[in-house]
Protein backbone atom coordinates (compact mmCIF):
# COMPACT_ATOMS: atom_id res chain seq x y z
CA UNK A 1 0.00 0.00 0.00
CA UNK A 2 1.26 3.48 -0.94
CA UNK A 3 0.12 6.71 0.70
CA UNK A 4 -0.13 10.08 -1.05
CA UNK A 5 -1.19 13.35 0.54
CA UNK A 6 -2.59 16.31 -1.37
CA UNK A 7 -2.60 19.78 0.18
CA UNK A 8 -4.72 22.48 -1.40
CA UNK A 9 -6.07 26.02 -1.18
CA UNK A 10 -8.17 28.15 -3.51
CA UNK A 11 -9.42 31.69 -4.06
CA UNK A 12 -6.58 33.42 -2.24
CA UNK A 13 -7.47 36.70 -4.01
CA UNK A 14 -4.24 38.56 -3.33
CA UNK A 15 -4.02 37.87 0.41
CA UNK A 16 -0.27 37.39 0.28
CA UNK A 17 0.33 37.56 4.04
CA UNK A 18 -2.24 34.82 4.58
CA UNK A 19 -0.72 32.83 1.72
CA UNK A 20 2.67 33.03 3.44
CA UNK A 21 1.13 31.56 6.60
CA UNK A 22 -0.57 28.75 4.70
CA UNK A 23 2.67 28.07 2.83
CA UNK A 24 4.60 27.84 6.09
CA UNK A 25 2.21 25.18 7.32
CA UNK A 26 2.30 23.30 3.99
CA UNK A 27 6.09 23.18 4.03
CA UNK A 28 6.03 22.02 7.65
CA UNK A 29 3.71 19.15 6.73
CA UNK A 30 5.92 18.20 3.80
CA UNK A 31 9.04 18.23 5.94
CA UNK A 32 7.47 15.94 8.55
CA UNK A 33 5.70 13.54 6.17
CA UNK A 34 7.05 10.06 5.46
CA UNK A 35 5.00 9.87 2.26
CA UNK A 36 4.85 12.06 -0.88
CA UNK A 37 2.93 15.33 -0.51
CA UNK A 38 1.65 17.49 -3.39
CA UNK A 39 0.40 21.07 -3.14
CA UNK A 40 -2.32 22.39 -5.48
CA UNK A 41 -3.89 25.82 -6.06
CA UNK A 42 -7.56 25.90 -7.08
CA UNK A 43 -7.51 29.26 -8.91
CA UNK A 44 -8.06 32.98 -8.37
CA UNK A 45 -4.79 33.96 -6.77
CA UNK A 46 -5.39 37.34 -8.51
CA UNK A 47 -7.37 40.26 -7.07
CA UNK A 48 -7.98 43.58 -8.84
CA UNK A 49 -8.60 45.44 -5.56
CA UNK A 50 -5.08 44.56 -4.32
CA UNK A 51 -2.60 47.02 -5.78
CA UNK A 52 0.32 44.66 -6.39
CA UNK A 53 -1.95 42.07 -7.98
CA UNK A 54 -3.83 44.56 -10.15
CA UNK A 55 -0.78 46.42 -11.41
CA UNK A 56 1.12 43.22 -12.16
CA UNK A 57 -1.86 41.75 -14.06
CA UNK A 58 -2.03 39.07 -11.38
CA UNK A 59 1.48 37.79 -12.10
CA UNK A 60 2.75 38.59 -8.60
CA UNK A 61 0.39 35.98 -7.17
CA UNK A 62 1.72 33.28 -9.47
CA UNK A 63 5.25 34.17 -8.39
CA UNK A 64 4.13 33.72 -4.79
CA UNK A 65 2.62 30.33 -5.63
CA UNK A 66 5.95 29.19 -7.01
CA UNK A 67 7.73 30.37 -3.86
CA UNK A 68 5.19 28.42 -1.82
CA UNK A 69 6.12 25.26 -3.66
CA UNK A 70 2.83 24.76 -5.49
CA UNK A 71 3.12 21.77 -7.78
CA UNK A 72 0.18 22.55 -10.05
CA UNK A 73 -2.39 25.34 -10.40
CA UNK A 74 -5.49 26.07 -12.46
CA UNK A 75 -6.34 29.56 -13.77
CA UNK A 76 -9.47 31.02 -12.22
CA UNK A 77 -11.71 33.65 -13.73
CA UNK A 78 -9.96 36.46 -11.82
CA UNK A 79 -7.20 36.98 -14.37
CA UNK A 80 -8.90 35.61 -17.47
CA UNK A 81 -12.01 37.77 -17.25
CA UNK A 82 -9.97 40.94 -16.76
CA UNK A 83 -6.98 40.51 -19.03
CA UNK A 84 -7.88 37.65 -21.33
CA UNK A 85 -5.70 34.71 -22.34
CA UNK A 86 -2.71 36.91 -23.15
CA UNK A 87 -1.72 36.76 -19.44
CA UNK A 88 -1.45 32.97 -19.31
CA UNK A 89 2.13 32.73 -20.67
CA UNK A 90 3.15 35.24 -17.98
CA UNK A 91 1.48 33.08 -15.35
CA UNK A 92 3.28 30.01 -16.68
CA UNK A 93 6.65 31.78 -16.52
CA UNK A 94 5.95 33.04 -13.00
CA UNK A 95 4.84 29.62 -11.75
CA UNK A 96 7.65 27.78 -13.49
CA UNK A 97 5.25 25.37 -15.20
CA UNK A 98 2.15 25.65 -17.37
CA UNK A 99 -1.15 26.12 -15.54
CA UNK A 100 -3.54 23.26 -16.28
CA UNK A 101 -6.61 24.17 -18.31
CA UNK A 102 -8.40 21.76 -20.62
CA UNK A 103 -11.90 23.12 -21.21
CA UNK A 104 -11.20 26.51 -22.82
CA UNK A 105 -9.46 27.23 -26.07
CA UNK A 106 -9.07 29.57 -29.00
CA UNK A 107 -9.27 28.75 -32.71
CA UNK A 108 -9.91 25.12 -31.86
CA UNK A 109 -6.70 24.71 -29.84
CA UNK A 110 -5.55 25.26 -26.29
CA UNK A 111 -5.10 28.71 -24.84
CA UNK A 112 -1.49 30.00 -24.92
CA UNK A 113 0.77 29.04 -22.06
CA UNK A 114 -1.34 26.22 -20.60
CA UNK A 115 -1.41 22.44 -20.63
CA UNK A 116 -4.63 20.43 -20.44
CA UNK A 117 -3.09 18.26 -17.74
CA UNK A 118 0.13 17.57 -15.89
CA UNK A 119 1.70 14.26 -14.93
CA UNK A 120 3.55 14.55 -11.62
CA UNK A 121 5.66 11.79 -10.11
CA UNK A 122 5.22 11.78 -6.34
CA UNK A 123 7.54 9.07 -5.08
CA UNK A 124 6.37 5.86 -6.69
CA UNK A 125 2.99 7.31 -7.56
CA UNK A 126 2.24 9.07 -10.84
CA UNK A 127 -0.53 11.65 -10.49
CA UNK A 128 -2.42 13.06 -13.46
CA UNK A 129 -3.94 16.47 -12.80
CA UNK A 130 -6.56 17.85 -15.23
CA UNK A 131 -7.46 21.56 -15.07
CA UNK A 132 -10.91 23.04 -15.71
CA UNK A 133 -12.35 26.48 -15.05
CA UNK A 134 -15.67 28.33 -15.25
CA UNK A 135 -17.47 28.46 -18.63
CA UNK A 136 -16.28 30.72 -21.43
CA UNK A 137 -19.45 32.85 -21.27
CA UNK A 138 -17.94 34.60 -18.24
CA UNK A 139 -15.15 36.00 -20.38
CA UNK A 140 -17.15 38.12 -22.81
CA UNK A 141 -15.50 38.73 -26.15
CA UNK A 142 -11.95 37.57 -25.50
CA UNK A 143 -12.51 35.09 -28.30
CA UNK A 144 -12.25 32.02 -26.12
CA UNK A 145 -14.39 28.98 -26.78
CA UNK A 146 -15.56 26.30 -24.40
CA UNK A 147 -15.07 22.62 -25.01
CA UNK A 148 -17.68 20.21 -23.62
CA UNK A 149 -16.71 19.99 -19.95
CA UNK A 150 -17.65 16.40 -19.16
CA UNK A 151 -16.33 15.08 -22.46
CA UNK A 152 -13.15 17.10 -22.03
CA UNK A 153 -12.49 15.63 -18.59
CA UNK A 154 -13.24 12.12 -19.82
CA UNK A 155 -10.81 12.43 -22.74
CA UNK A 156 -8.06 13.86 -20.55
CA UNK A 157 -8.59 11.21 -17.86
CA UNK A 158 -8.26 8.44 -20.42
CA UNK A 159 -5.11 10.05 -21.79
CA UNK A 160 -3.37 10.42 -18.43
CA UNK A 161 -4.23 6.80 -17.61
CA UNK A 162 -2.58 5.78 -20.89
CA UNK A 163 0.47 7.79 -19.85
CA UNK A 164 0.75 5.88 -16.61
CA UNK A 165 -1.24 7.88 -14.07
CA UNK A 166 -2.03 5.89 -10.91
CA UNK A 167 -4.23 8.66 -9.51
CA UNK A 168 -6.34 11.11 -11.53
CA UNK A 169 -7.29 14.47 -10.01
CA UNK A 170 -9.47 17.18 -11.52
CA UNK A 171 -8.29 20.60 -10.36
CA UNK A 172 -11.43 22.66 -10.82
CA UNK A 173 -12.27 26.34 -10.63
CA UNK A 174 -15.86 25.67 -11.67
CA UNK A 175 -17.60 25.88 -8.28
CA UNK A 176 -19.02 23.25 -5.99
CA UNK A 177 -22.33 22.73 -7.83
CA UNK A 178 -20.68 21.98 -11.16
CA UNK A 179 -18.09 19.84 -9.37
CA UNK A 180 -20.90 17.76 -7.85
CA UNK A 181 -22.49 17.30 -11.25
CA UNK A 182 -19.14 16.32 -12.74
CA UNK A 183 -18.48 13.90 -9.90
CA UNK A 184 -21.35 11.67 -11.01
CA UNK A 185 -20.30 11.73 -14.65
CA UNK A 186 -16.61 11.13 -13.92
CA UNK A 187 -16.97 8.10 -11.66
CA UNK A 188 -14.51 5.42 -12.67
CA UNK A 189 -12.37 7.89 -14.63
CA UNK A 190 -11.39 10.38 -11.92
CA UNK A 191 -10.43 9.72 -8.30
CA UNK A 192 -10.74 13.19 -6.73
CA UNK A 193 -11.95 16.74 -7.50
CA UNK A 194 -10.00 19.59 -5.87
CA UNK A 195 -12.23 22.62 -6.25
CA UNK A 196 -12.48 26.40 -6.06
CA UNK A 197 -14.45 29.43 -7.29
CA UNK A 198 -17.44 29.32 -4.90
CA UNK A 199 -15.30 29.91 -1.77
CA UNK A 200 -16.92 26.84 -0.22
CA UNK A 201 -15.42 25.41 2.96
CA UNK A 202 -15.93 21.65 3.02
CA UNK A 203 -14.52 20.60 6.44
CA UNK A 204 -14.91 16.88 5.73
CA UNK A 205 -15.06 17.01 1.97
CA UNK A 206 -18.07 15.95 -0.04
CA UNK A 207 -18.68 12.43 -1.30
CA UNK A 208 -21.12 12.84 -4.15
CA UNK A 209 -20.34 10.66 -7.15
CA UNK A 210 -16.69 10.85 -6.09
CA UNK A 211 -14.77 12.79 -3.42
CA UNK A 212 -14.75 16.61 -3.69
CA UNK A 213 -12.73 19.05 -1.59
CA UNK A 214 -12.61 22.85 -1.37
CA UNK A 215 -10.87 24.96 1.27
CA UNK A 216 -12.92 28.15 1.59
CA UNK A 217 -10.96 31.23 0.56
CA UNK A 218 -8.25 33.80 1.32
CA UNK A 219 -5.77 31.09 2.50
CA UNK A 220 -7.60 30.92 5.81
CA UNK A 221 -7.63 27.13 5.61
CA UNK A 222 -5.33 24.47 4.24
CA UNK A 223 -7.03 21.42 2.78
CA UNK A 224 -5.57 17.96 3.34
CA UNK A 225 -6.47 14.80 1.44
CA UNK A 226 -4.99 11.41 2.21
CA UNK A 227 -5.05 8.87 -0.60
CA UNK A 228 -4.04 5.21 -0.49
CA UNK A 229 -3.14 3.19 -3.57
CA UNK A 230 -2.96 -0.60 -3.50
CA UNK A 231 -2.95 -3.02 -6.43
CA UNK A 232 -4.25 -0.30 -8.76
CA UNK A 233 -7.13 0.62 -6.46
CA UNK A 234 -7.31 4.25 -5.28
CA UNK A 235 -9.08 5.16 -2.05
CA UNK A 236 -9.53 8.65 -0.63
CA UNK A 237 -9.34 7.77 3.06
CA UNK A 238 -9.64 11.25 4.59
CA UNK A 239 -10.53 14.83 3.62
CA UNK A 240 -9.93 17.54 6.23
CA UNK A 241 -9.08 21.22 6.51
CA UNK A 242 -6.79 23.01 8.94
CA UNK A 243 -7.54 26.57 10.00
CA UNK A 244 -4.52 28.82 9.50
CA UNK A 245 -4.09 31.14 12.49
CA UNK A 246 -4.06 34.82 11.48
CA UNK A 247 -0.99 35.54 13.61
CA UNK A 248 0.90 32.38 12.74
CA UNK A 249 4.40 32.08 11.27
CA UNK A 250 4.94 33.02 7.64
CA UNK A 251 7.00 31.44 4.92
CA UNK A 252 9.97 33.77 4.27
CA UNK A 253 10.28 32.54 0.69
CA UNK A 254 6.79 33.80 -0.12
CA UNK A 255 7.40 37.12 1.63
CA UNK A 256 10.69 37.58 -0.23
CA UNK A 257 9.08 36.85 -3.59
CA UNK A 258 6.25 39.29 -2.91
CA UNK A 259 8.83 41.91 -1.95
CA UNK A 260 10.77 41.23 -5.16
CA UNK A 261 7.55 41.58 -7.16
CA UNK A 262 6.95 44.93 -5.47
CA UNK A 263 10.44 46.12 -6.46
CA UNK A 264 9.96 45.01 -10.07
CA UNK A 265 6.62 46.78 -10.15
CA UNK A 266 8.05 50.03 -8.81
CA UNK A 267 10.73 50.08 -11.50
CA UNK A 268 8.11 49.60 -14.20
CA UNK A 269 5.87 52.26 -12.71
CA UNK A 270 8.69 54.80 -12.49
CA UNK A 271 9.11 54.97 -16.28
CA UNK A 272 8.03 58.32 -17.80
CA UNK A 273 5.44 57.95 -20.56
CA UNK A 274 4.30 61.48 -21.49
CA UNK A 275 3.17 64.83 -20.17
CA UNK A 276 -0.05 66.37 -18.88
CA UNK A 277 -1.59 69.80 -18.46
CA UNK A 278 -3.07 68.54 -15.19
CA UNK A 279 -6.46 67.01 -14.42
CA UNK A 280 -8.44 67.19 -11.18
CA UNK A 281 -10.59 64.34 -9.88
CA UNK A 282 -13.85 64.23 -7.95
CA UNK A 283 -15.45 60.87 -7.07
CA UNK A 284 -18.95 62.26 -7.66
CA UNK A 285 -18.50 64.34 -10.81
CA UNK A 286 -15.30 62.83 -12.21
CA UNK A 287 -13.58 66.14 -12.86
CA UNK A 288 -10.91 66.62 -15.49
CA UNK A 289 -9.50 63.14 -14.95
CA UNK A 290 -12.76 61.51 -16.07
CA UNK A 291 -12.98 63.81 -19.09
CA UNK A 292 -9.40 62.90 -19.98
CA UNK A 293 -10.21 59.20 -19.76
CA UNK A 294 -13.33 59.62 -21.89
CA UNK A 295 -11.25 61.52 -24.46
CA UNK A 296 -8.71 58.68 -24.50
CA UNK A 297 -11.50 56.17 -25.08
CA UNK A 298 -12.83 58.26 -27.96
CA UNK A 299 -9.37 58.54 -29.48
CA UNK A 300 -9.04 54.75 -29.44
CA UNK A 301 -12.59 54.07 -30.65
CA UNK A 302 -14.06 57.19 -32.34
CA UNK A 303 -17.76 57.86 -31.74
CA UNK A 304 -20.22 60.70 -31.23
CA UNK A 305 -20.10 60.48 -27.44
CA UNK A 306 -17.63 59.14 -24.89
CA UNK A 307 -18.86 58.15 -21.42
CA UNK A 308 -17.35 56.91 -18.17
CA UNK A 309 -18.32 56.57 -14.53
CA UNK A 310 -16.07 58.26 -11.95
CA UNK A 311 -15.95 54.92 -10.11
CA UNK A 312 -13.49 53.74 -12.77
CA UNK A 313 -10.96 56.33 -11.55
CA UNK A 314 -8.98 56.99 -8.37
CA UNK A 315 -7.08 60.25 -8.74
CA UNK A 316 -6.14 63.16 -10.99
CA UNK A 317 -2.88 64.15 -12.71
CA UNK A 318 -0.43 66.92 -11.86
CA UNK A 319 0.92 69.23 -14.55
CA UNK A 320 4.16 68.11 -16.16
CA UNK A 321 5.88 64.80 -16.76
CA UNK A 322 3.67 61.77 -16.26
CA UNK A 323 5.17 58.52 -15.07
CA UNK A 324 3.40 55.21 -15.44
CA UNK A 325 2.71 55.21 -11.70
CA UNK A 326 0.74 58.45 -12.13
CA UNK A 327 -1.41 56.80 -14.77
CA UNK A 328 -2.09 53.72 -12.69
CA UNK A 329 -2.87 55.95 -9.72
CA UNK A 330 -5.45 57.70 -11.89
CA UNK A 331 -7.00 54.37 -12.92
CA UNK A 332 -6.02 50.77 -12.38
CA UNK A 333 -9.42 49.64 -13.68
CA UNK A 334 -9.29 46.38 -15.65
CA UNK A 335 -12.33 47.50 -17.67
CA UNK A 336 -12.21 47.19 -21.44
CA UNK A 337 -13.39 49.79 -23.92
CA UNK A 338 -16.85 49.18 -25.37
CA UNK A 339 -18.74 50.69 -28.29
CA UNK A 340 -22.38 50.55 -29.31
CA UNK A 341 -24.93 52.20 -31.55
CA UNK A 342 -27.92 53.59 -29.67
CA UNK A 343 -31.08 55.40 -30.62
CA UNK A 344 -31.63 58.98 -29.64
CA UNK A 345 -34.16 57.80 -27.04
CA UNK A 346 -31.64 55.36 -25.56
CA UNK A 347 -28.94 58.01 -25.45
CA UNK A 348 -31.28 60.44 -23.71
CA UNK A 349 -32.29 57.86 -21.08
CA UNK A 350 -28.66 56.90 -20.55
CA UNK A 351 -27.52 60.49 -20.08
CA UNK A 352 -30.39 61.54 -17.81
CA UNK A 353 -30.25 58.37 -15.71
CA UNK A 354 -26.48 58.69 -15.34
CA UNK A 355 -26.92 62.22 -14.01
CA UNK A 356 -29.28 61.26 -11.16
CA UNK A 357 -28.21 61.19 -7.53
CA UNK A 358 -29.85 57.78 -7.17
CA UNK A 359 -27.70 56.10 -9.83
CA UNK A 360 -24.60 57.99 -8.71
CA UNK A 361 -24.99 56.52 -5.20
CA UNK A 362 -25.32 52.92 -6.38
CA UNK A 363 -22.51 50.71 -5.09
CA UNK A 364 -22.72 47.22 -6.60
CA UNK A 365 -20.54 44.43 -5.30
CA UNK A 366 -18.15 44.47 -8.26
CA UNK A 367 -17.12 48.06 -7.41
CA UNK A 368 -15.69 46.88 -4.06
CA UNK A 369 -17.48 49.53 -1.99
CA UNK A 370 -17.28 52.43 -4.43
CA UNK A 371 -20.26 54.33 -5.83
CA UNK A 372 -20.76 54.93 -9.55
CA UNK A 373 -20.70 58.72 -9.38
CA UNK A 374 -22.39 60.81 -12.05
CA UNK A 375 -21.86 59.78 -15.64
CA UNK A 376 -19.22 61.89 -17.39
CA UNK A 377 -19.80 62.60 -21.09
CA UNK A 378 -17.53 64.01 -23.76
CA UNK A 379 -19.30 65.08 -26.96
CA UNK A 380 -22.63 65.42 -25.18
CA UNK A 381 -24.09 67.60 -22.44
CA UNK A 382 -27.31 68.17 -20.56
CA UNK A 383 -28.72 71.71 -20.75
CA UNK A 384 -32.06 72.64 -19.16
CA UNK A 385 -33.04 68.98 -19.05
CA UNK A 386 -32.24 68.41 -22.74
CA UNK A 387 -29.44 66.18 -24.00
CA UNK A 388 -27.30 67.82 -26.67
CA UNK A 389 -24.76 66.18 -28.97
CA UNK A 390 -22.46 68.51 -30.83
CA UNK A 391 -24.61 71.40 -29.61
CA UNK A 392 -27.77 69.95 -31.16
CA UNK A 393 -30.70 68.42 -29.35
CA UNK A 394 -30.72 64.60 -29.51
CA UNK A 395 -33.24 63.36 -32.07
CA UNK A 396 -35.21 60.16 -31.66
CA UNK A 397 -35.17 59.48 -35.41
CA UNK A 398 -31.42 59.02 -35.64
CA UNK A 399 -28.74 56.82 -34.04
CA UNK A 400 -25.54 57.72 -32.23
CA UNK A 401 -22.26 55.93 -31.66
CA UNK A 402 -21.16 55.75 -28.04
CA UNK A 403 -17.80 54.70 -26.61
CA UNK A 404 -17.44 53.77 -22.96
CA UNK A 405 -16.52 50.66 -21.02
CA UNK A 406 -18.18 47.38 -20.24
CA UNK A 407 -19.76 48.90 -17.11
CA UNK A 408 -21.35 51.91 -18.77
CA UNK A 409 -22.67 50.15 -21.87
CA UNK A 410 -24.00 46.95 -20.32
CA UNK A 411 -27.01 46.39 -18.10
CA UNK A 412 -25.12 46.13 -14.82
CA UNK A 413 -24.16 49.81 -15.09
CA UNK A 414 -27.85 50.69 -14.66
CA UNK A 415 -28.05 52.85 -17.79
CA UNK A 416 -29.63 50.24 -20.08
CA UNK A 417 -32.47 47.81 -19.50
CA UNK A 418 -31.10 45.64 -22.32
CA UNK A 419 -27.68 45.67 -23.91
CA UNK A 420 -27.44 47.43 -27.29
CA UNK A 421 -27.64 44.97 -30.18
CA UNK A 422 -24.20 45.78 -31.54
CA UNK A 423 -22.35 46.14 -28.22
CA UNK A 424 -18.67 45.28 -28.71
CA UNK A 425 -16.08 44.89 -25.96
CA UNK A 426 -12.66 45.82 -27.27
CA UNK A 427 -10.37 43.38 -25.54
CA UNK A 428 -7.76 42.92 -24.27
CA UNK A 429 -6.72 46.58 -23.68
CA UNK A 430 -7.68 47.93 -20.25
CA UNK A 431 -8.18 51.54 -19.17
CA UNK A 432 -4.64 52.42 -18.00
CA UNK A 433 -3.19 51.02 -21.22
CA UNK A 434 -5.64 53.07 -23.30
CA UNK A 435 -4.78 56.21 -21.35
CA UNK A 436 -1.06 55.56 -21.71
CA UNK A 437 -1.39 55.21 -25.48
CA UNK A 438 -3.37 58.45 -25.60
CA UNK A 439 -0.83 60.45 -23.60
CA UNK A 440 2.08 59.04 -25.60
CA UNK A 441 0.29 60.07 -28.77
CA UNK A 442 -0.51 63.56 -27.56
Amino acid sequence: MTTLEILHWNDVHGRYAALARASHRAKQIRAEAEHPVLLMDGGDIEESSVRLSALSYGTSGWRALRAAGVDVAVPGNGGLMRYGPRVLPRYAEALGSPPVLANLGVDGGLLPGVAPYRLIDAGEVRVGVIGITVPASVYGSFGMQEFGLFQCVDRAARQVRREGADVVVVLSHCGVDLDRALSWDARGAVDLIVGGHTHTLLPDGDRAGLPIVQAGNYAEHLGRVRVQIEDGRVEVVSMTVEEIASGGPQDPAVLQEVSAAECDLEQWLAEPIGSSQGADFDPLTGGGAARLMAAALLARHPADVGVIFPAQLDAGLSTGVVRRCDLWALTSSPANAATATVTGAQLRRMALSGATDENAARSPRFLRGRSFGKLVMVGAEITDGEVLVGGERVRDDRVYRVTGCDIELSTYGGLFTAEPDDLVLHTPDILPEILEAYLVGT
